[in-house]
Order: C-alpha cells, then sequence, then structure tokens
C-alpha cells in the first residue's frame, strides 16, 4: 500500500518477491504495475513494516528498490530485531515510535502505531498504522489481530478501513489426516477468519472496508491445490469476492475491491476507486484459474531456478547435520524450561535418510531410534539443510508457511511447539519461556466475570486473555473467542482446540 497524505508518502509492506521457499506468491499479481506508480512505490517518504514475515519484510526488493532516504516508521516492538534488518539493508533513518501513540509527519499528517507482541501472532510483534490528515483517517491492520480494538478508533473516526480476512498458516492443509475431515476443520478456519474480520469491521465501524492482507496464491503445481477456485478444495485462502460478499449480507455495500494498482481517493464528501487501466478486474475472479495458469506460466523459469537453489547447495552429512541441530537447539532448551513442560511431548524430524527426536523432556537433540514423540514433522532433507545452513530463526516465517511439509500430532493443538520453533535464538527464547511461564502459572487471577448470553463466565479468554465480552460468540453448546477461533464447551468448560485451556463457566441462576 502507499499512502498518499500531506506532504508525505508512505510506503507499506512492499511485497513482489515470492516468499517462502518460492510458495506464495502475491494475488491478484503487482508485477505489471505502471512505470509511475513504480516510480512513486521505489521513492517514498516514509517506510513503514508491519512485521518481519517474508510476505511484509519483503528484503530482496527493499535491498534494490526502496530509496534510503526513507524514514522508517519504527513499530514500538520489545526487540530490535526489524530495525537490524533493516539497517543492514541500508537504510539509516528511523523514527521510533510509541505504542498507540500519535505523532505528526508532516504539517497537516499524523500517523500512530499499535503493536501487537504475543509470541503465538510473531515473536518479533506485529503492528497496525493508522495514518490522519486534514481529511481523512486511514486503518491499516493488515495481519494484526489487536486485543484492544477501542485502541485503534481511539484517534477518530475511521474513513477507510483495511485487514486480514484470509487464511495465513499451514493449519489443516499440511497436516495428516481424513480428507473428509480436513475439508471440515478447513472450513471451520475460513469461518473463524471472517468472524474476527466482521467484529474489528463492526468495531471500527469505519465508511469502507478494504478486504486485504490475503490471500496468496500457490503456482507451484505442488502446491496448485491450495487455491481456492470453486470453493470445494481443502483450503483457507478464500479471496476477496467471497468476503465482500459476506459484507454485503450484512448490509454493508460501499466496500471495496482493490487490486494493485488500485487507486482510492478520499474525501470528506466521497471515496472514490478507480482501477488500473487496461486490466479486467472482474475477470481476475471470474476465471481465476485461467488467470493463475497465466501467471504460474509467466514465473515458472523463476521457479524452477529457486527450487534448483535448493538441491545444488553443498550438502551436510547425517552425522553434520546431527550435531550442528544438537550444538543450536540445546543451549536453547536448557533455557527454556517452562516451554518445554508446556510441548510435554517430543518432537521427531523426519527426513528422506534422517530422523532427528527433539527430546523435550531431556532438553537434548537425539538421533531417533525408537523413542515416543507426540509431534512429527516430516520435511524434504534440501529444505532442512536450507534453514540450517540460514540459521532461521523463526521457522514458520522461514519454512512451515511455505506449506512443503507433512505434519502429524497425537492429540490437540500445542501452540507451545510451534512457539519453540519461532524463537530459534537467545533474544527471542528469553522472550518465549516467560511467556511460557507466565500462562502456565495457573494461580492468576482470572476471578473477574461477564454475563454472555445464558451463561457466566471469566472475562479473559484461556488462550490469550482476550476479552470475551468483546471476542466471545455463543453458537449452541460452544462459546468461540473469535479473536483466534479458539472453542470451548459450554457445559463443562472443556477446551475444544487444546489440551489444559479450561474456560470457567455456568449457567446462569434464575
Amino acid at each position: 500500500m502507499l499512502i498518499e497524505a500531506g506532504n508525505s508518502k508512505i510506503l507499506c509492506d512492499p511485497w513482489f518477491v515470492p516468499a517462502f521457499f518460492g510458495s506464495w506468491f502475491v494475488f491478484p499479481r503487482n508485477d505489471q504495475l505502471d512505470a509511475e506508480l513504480v516510480t512513486k512505490i521505489e521513492s517514498p517518504t516514509h517506510l513503514y513494516i508491519s512485521h518481519v514475515h517474508g510476505d511484509h519484510l519483503d528484503e530482496a526488493f527493499l535491498a534494490k528498490h526502496v530509496s534510503r532516504e526513507a524514514i522508517v516508521l519504527l513499530p514500538d516492538f520489545p526487540g530490535r530485531e526489524l530495525e537490524q534488518k533493516l539497517t543492514s539493508l541500508g537504510f539509516t533513518k528511523f523514527i521510533k515510535t510509541k505504542n498507540g501513540t500519535e505523532i505528526a509527519i508532516d504539517d497537516e499528517t499524523k500517523i500512530a502505531i499499535h503493536v501487537e507482541t504475543s509470541i503465538t501472532d510473531g515473536p518479533g510483534g506485529d503492528s497496525a498504522l493508522v495514518v490522519s490528515d486534514k481529511t481523512a483517517r486511514l486503518v491499516n491492520q493488515n495481519d494484526c489481530r489487536p486485543g484492544d480494538i477501542e485502541a485503534l478508533r481511539s484517534h477518530g473516526p475511521i474513513d477507510l478501513h483495511w485487514l486480514q480476512f484470509s487464511g495465513a498458516i499451514w493449519y489443516p492443509m499440511v497436516y495428516e489426516q481424513d480428507s473428509t475431515a480436513k475439508q471440515k476443520l478447513a472450513s471451520a478456519k475460513v469461518e473463524s477468519q471472517f468472524t474476527r474480520a466482521l467484529k474489528y469491521i463492526e468495531t471500527l465501524n469505519a465508511r469502507a472496508v478494504v478486504p486485504s492482507a490475503g490471500p496468496p496464491c500457490f503456482l507451484d503445481e505442488e502446491l496448485f491445490h491450495m487455491n481456492m477456485i470453486t470453493g470445494d478444495e481443502t483450503s483457507i485462502f478464500p479471496d476477496q469476492t467471497k468476503f465482500l460478499e459476506r459484507l454485503r449480507k450484512i448490509g454493508r455495500h460501499n466496500d471495496i475491491l482493490a487490486i494493485p494498482g488500485t487507486t482510492i481517493d478520499i474525501s470528506s464528501e466521497k471515496i472514490s476507486v478507480a482501477s488500473p487501466k487496461n486490466i479486467d478486474v472482474t475477470k481476475i475472479f471470474a476465471e481465476k484459474e485461467k488467470y493463475l495458469r497465466q501467471y504460474q506460466a509467466d514465473w515458472s523459469t523463476w521457479l524452477s531456478d529457486e527450487k534448483a537453489k535448493w538441491s545444488n547447495a553443498p550438502s551436510y552429512s547425517r552425522s553434520d547435520l546431527l550435531s550442528t541441530l544438537q550444538a543450536w537447539f540445546e543451549p536453547l532448551l536448557a533455557l527454556a524450561p517452562a516451554l518445554r513442560a508446556g510441548i510435554g511431548a517430543n518432537c521427531l524430524i523426519k527426513t528422506d535418510d534422517l530422523n532427528v527426536l527433539i527430546n523435550f523432556k531431556s532438553g537434548k537433540v537425539e538421533n531417533y531410534t525408537d523413542q515416543q514423540f507426540g509431534f512429527r514433522f516430516d520435511i524434504p532433507r534440501e529444505l532442512l539443510e536450507a534453514i540450517v545452513r540460514r540459521r532461521a530463526v523463526d521457522w514458520s516465517n522461514s519454512f512451515f508457511l511455505s506449506c512443503r511439509f507433512v505434519a502429524w500430532r497425537s492429540g490437540e493443538f500445542n501452540e507451545y511447539i510451534y512457539n519453540f520453533f519461532k524463537s530459534l535464538s537467545v533474544e527471542r527464547m528469553i522472550r518465549t519461556e516467560h511467556e511460557a511461564a507466565t500462562r502456565l502459572d495457573f494461580s492468576k487471577d482470572l476471578s473477574e466475570e461477564i454475563e454472555l448470553g445464558d451463561y457466566v463466565m471469566q472475562r479473559k479468554c484461556p488462550h490469550r486473555q482476550a476479552d470475551l465480552s468483546v471476542f466471545g460468540e455463543i453458537n449452541g453448546n460452544e462459546l468461540t473467542c473469535s479473536l483466534h477461533g479458539w472453542r470451548f464447551s459450554l457445559t463443562d468448560g472443556h477446551c475444544l482446540n487444546a489440551e489444559n485451556r479450561p474456560l470457567r463457566v455456568r449457567k446462569k441462576t434464575n
């Protein structure tokens, strides 16, 4: 997104190079923008990167195309990872903002950046941007899931609201399970995504909404089935038109279908939308498979070259790969007793010729013989080696989002196993361990209660302490927290997503 306000041009999360081992491509495609717009993108006055995931922090594009004169609007994250990455790319001008605090960046334009710092939503943090000038106010929420929705509208009425509505995860597509069950899980995930987005829309009540921050598309033939074309696919990636249909059903008819190159002009009187010239926007979605196949053909050489990099790289021996993982992981495991307890089972990393066990009880990385495990990841050997060579501190960002693996688990979802793989540096692991220790401390006061429908329950969701008076949705005998889609039985409070996350709930008495 390029926001022109006052004397400023704020470039937000420019993503052009396919991400996550060539799995995610921009949809609709943005490689055919007109030259005038490309020039503006390459010469902003300010740069805003919401968080460090590869579909937002496109290091390859930033390195070659964005002016180093741009002033970086830096979110108030607890660590300096984003700042360090941008500094390494040559950016030297930073404005370090304070969470939720509005500041002026020119005589007419003010900005505020709101941050979320939960490990699960990204160990480096995630953020949303509010931009105001003398005529309008825009919220660029992108992937961010703030628990305090009111904070985003504390700056005043909102004219334009950009937010994520589609999937940005590998679940359930990569999981080894029955196809019918997986289809049901995918449908439930889509509904959860829509419900969460609708809650934000209802609360912020902007003049117009722009469904954004997804979906990606998948052009590698091995992954092409993850595109949602007919709606029958086992996919969590519905496109903008599907969400706009849902918005129309609740009476919203002024929301906007934007593609790369769309221009939106906001005034106090009206919001005007202009699609890029020479592009039939309706055909992109009405003839989606044809559109994707042409896109696929145009990028086939790039994708072949990208995949050749993995297979042609120098290979580790079995012993070297095991010893490298031991030297990397074991000091981190020693820092994280609470996290290890939260995981509660071993994890097998399986490749073509080497099986590695992460023993979370002992804090050791072992050659797998026949030990018990509760989690398994089947990873192509060349991709595991690439991750190790890069010393990737966040496997979710560097690998899991690629969907180029198969996963299995013996029980319910366990967020701590993924938090481990998101935190493979000392700085990240210290934060992750602190969060795990805090969340596993069930002695904390959860006494405040609310009434919702026919029930009395604790106000804070056991998963991430979201306010259930805002995010709680009752569906029959279940409660869903729409912030992250976690579900609880209203009969006994049992969590239907994971173990050891009960909700204190009871029926109201007359």
